[in-house]
């Protein structure tokens, strides 16, 4: 499972996030699965609109330059344990999972 890395954003040209998500889902044909391109934002489910049936599947963290500015960044797969919807996008750097730390 790959998910799509969005290249052209960094915590410099960071922008508030619009209230509706954009539609850049693409169907991956014959898997049942889906990807976002360009969306960046917390793990939520669009059909339940909550994240209450959320199962993370994997988190990437971000990385960052010898300077300490965002090269990547982190990244989510996961599935709606309520409806099966699957999803993958970026997350905001200063989004972890729960729990979650550098060990």
């Amino acid at each position: 499972m790959t998910t799509a890395r969005n290249t052209h954003l960094s915590s410099a040209h960071a922008r508030p996030l619009p209230t509706a998500r954009p539609s850049t889902r693409q169907a991956n044909l014959g898997t049942g699965r889906s990807t976002d391109s360009g969306y960046v934002g917390k793990p939520t489910c669009d059909r339940c609109r909550t994240d209450e049936f959320v199962y993370l599947e994997t988190y990437i963290p971000p990385t960052y330059r010898r300077d300490g500015t965002v090269a990547t960044l982190g990244e989510v797969a996961y599935t709606c344990t309520h409806c099966e919807e699957f999803s993958a996008h970026s997350v905001p750097v200063t989004w972890t999972p729960p729990g979650w730390y550098l060990g």
